[in-house]
């Protein structure tokens, strides 16, 4: 299985010590709503960057820490992703967010920012170009 992007979030503040342990502390607390085994680990990467390798049978998460980013990745078998329905989408996107909000990772601010659809400004300038 390939990983695939899931999300990316600019960040104001990079990971500390202290937010490693509130992240860690937050997928235990929380491992239980999956009904399975939840397993995480740490590791560094090539380039400095730290990530965090989390399993939930048969699910592969990954989040990269970088200086100014956060991205998140994920990988899991056809099967796996047909019960991905658009609603647990959406709770997982509002657990991680809200879990970079308070690990100060973002501002509500900052978080509503990104929210914007990119591709419709590239639409709106696309149409702009057209009509001239």
């Amino acid at each position: 299985m390939e990983l695939e992007q899931f999300y990316a979030y600019d960040i104001v503040s990079p990971l500390t010590h202290d937010k490693r342990l509130l992240i860690e502390r937050h997928i235990d607390e929380n491992a239980t709503t999956f009904g399975q085994n939840v397993t995480r680990s740490w590791h560094q990467g090539e380039e400095e960057e730290q990530f965090l390798r989390i399993f939930v049978e048969p699910v592969t998460i990954e989040v990269v820490f970088l200086d100014e980013r956060i991205e998140l990745y994920g990988a899991a078998p056809t099967w796996a992703r047909l019960l991905f329905t658009t609603e647990r989408k959406e709770l997982l996107r509002e657990r991680i967010e809200e879990l970079l909000v308070s690990a100060g990772f973002v501002t509500v601010e900052t978080l509503e920012a990104q929210r914007q659809p990119k591709r419709k400004l590239f639409a709106r300038a696309r149409e702009k170009f057209q009509a001239s």
